[in-house]
């Protein structure tokens, strides 16, 4: 929240009062040209925000240290299986992309993804870039603001996402496949989901899809879908 930021030693000091641990780290502004390699008509800019993950410290000043947890991997194999399976007869296939998918996380569910203690899931507090500030906040020594929302590049950004999406998958019906990760299979409706982190692709019996995918859009925010 850019309305509540506070002097980098407040919070240090604030940490130490209350003998907890807070991390510091910036953000970043990326600007691209997707498929730069094709067509001018193809290509377009597309910019992001993330956050600098290599540069994350404690109040202390020590580099941050994080979970070993990590996100699992989505395999080529399972994406092959859904496109077999969608051009089966009375079969079909679709795609979408998560929107902003990251940021669907809230950090303050960080304990509850992980199944971690609150002490070992520290704040993040963030300072922004000199041209993304608001002026009023020169008054302020050193600025930073709460991280309230997950960011692509935070260390932890891949697994807080796959938990919380792992967690709406389930609500909906969704049950994952045994020794394949980032691969669900919905028994009523008799279709499979692949997730690559923020693409889903669902094949199976086509007259379910669409009410699947209605049932996913009550949790999570998607694009529209495409055929595969």
């Amino acid at each position: 929240d850019k309305n509540k930021p506070k002097a980098r030693k407040e919070v240090i000091n604030d940490a130490s009062r209350q003998g907890v641990s807070v991390h510091f780290g910036s953000l970043m502004d990326l600007c691209h040209l997707k498929h730069a390699e094709l067509e001018e008509y193809l290509q377009k800019y597309k910019g992001r925000v993330v956050f600098r993950g290599d540069q994350v410290k404690d109040e202390t000043g020590s580099f941050a240290v994080f979970t070993e947890q990590s996100a699992s991997a989505s395999t080529t194999t399972a994406a092959k299986l859904l496109d077999a399976i969608a051009r089966m007869p009375g079969h079909s296939g679709e795609h979408r992309d998560g929107r902003k998918a990251y940021t669907q996380v809230c950090l303050k569910e960080t304990s509850k993804l992980l199944g971690l203690p609150k002490e070992q899931c520290p704040d993040t507090w963030i300072s922004l870039p000199k041209h993304r500030r608001p002026q009023w906040w020169d008054k302020i020594d050193d600025p930073v603001i709460k991280l309230e929302y997950n960011l692509y590049g935070h260390p932890l950004g891949g697994l807080l996402w796959e938990r919380f999406l792992e967690q709406k998958l389930i609500q909906t019906g969704w049950e994952k496949v045994p020794s394949w990760e980032c691969l669900y299979l919905h028994r009523q409706g008799q279709c499979f989901l692949s997730v690559y982190v923020d693409d889903f692709k669902i094949a199976g019996k086509a007259e379910s899809i669409p009410k699947l995918w209605a049932e996913l859009d009550k949790v999570l925010d998607l694009d529209p879908s495409s055929p595969l």
